[in-house]
């Protein structure tokens, strides 16, 4: 995970906060909605990280905007980010947030990439044989890419797994482009 230590940081206050107010569920939801909010629209990722609104204005924003909306923890925790400049970390704070909260869960979160929606039949089988081996709760996050062309790719953090037909095609074309034919051997009909 390539998420830095000041990130790590807020995400195990956040996540101690959730704890001692026995809302650790709700506040990991709330994150993920904030966290999609920045990823799909363009004018609230560019009130985030534009360093040249004040923090006042920043601040009222967020009680405006959020106060009906998310809980006072994550309310004011935005506030501390924009007291401390780190409210265009917020990304990166959730994917601490959530590799934290894993790790003290037993949980491992593993992507499957394919070209359509998978069969529950085969996400349980998948979670199942992964459990098996990691000894850990598996959460699937599923992706579609038509690129790939058909197969399966698993990525399990820094592991790829890939069974994916353009890999396959991409590892034949580099050996027909490197095997060596001897002139002797080639002939025409």
């Amino acid at each position: 995970m390539a998420v830095n230590e000041v990130s790590r940081v807020y995400a195990k206050a956040l996540l101690e906060i959730g704890k001692e107010n026995n809302i650790l569920p709700r506040i990991e939801d709330e994150l993920n909605l904030l966290c999609e909010l920045v990823n799909e629209d363009a004018d609230f990722r560019s009130f985030c990280e534009t360093p040249n609104i004040s923090a006042e204005a920043k601040k009222n924003f967020v009680e405006k905007v959020f106060r009906n909306t998310f809980c006072n923890e994550i309310v004011n925790f935005l506030k501390v980010l924009i007291d401390n400049n780190r409210l265009n970390e917020i990304r990166t704070i959730n994917e601490a947030f959530h590799y934290i909260l894993d790790e003290e869960s037993g949980r491992m979160r593993v992507t499957v990439t394919g070209i359509d929606k998978f069969d529950a039949k085969v996400i349980e089988k998948i979670k199942e044989v992964l459990s098996k081996k990691f000894k850990k709760e598996i959460v699937i996050e599923e992706k579609i890419d038509k690129s790939i062309l058909g197969g399966i790719i698993i990525r399990i953090g820094d592991l790829i797994i890939d069974g994916s037909i353009l890999k396959d095609l991409n590892n034949i074309r580099r050996n027909l482009l490197s095997s060596k034919i001897r002139r002797e051997m080639a002939y025409e009909d």
